[in-house]
């Protein structure tokens, strides 16, 4: 999972989304912008983050 941080600043962005997007699609990552500032999808990510470990942890 590759995590964008801080989405509330985006003009301090250092990585434009549609460029992390395609890493993350490169590298078969899932990817999410969250800001803590605003809560923005930062339940989302745990949320994912613990699905994917339990779906792992059941496969084995």
């Amino acid at each position: 999972m590759l995590v964008g941080n801080k989405s509330d600043l985006r003009h301090l962005r250092a990585v434009p989304t549609d460029e992390a997007r395609a890493f993350a699609e490169k590298n078969t990552l899932s990817f999410i912008e969250t800001s803590a500032l605003d809560s923005t999808n930062v339940e989302e990510a745990f949320k994912n983050i613990l699905t994917g470990t339990v779906r792992k942890y059941n496969t084995k």
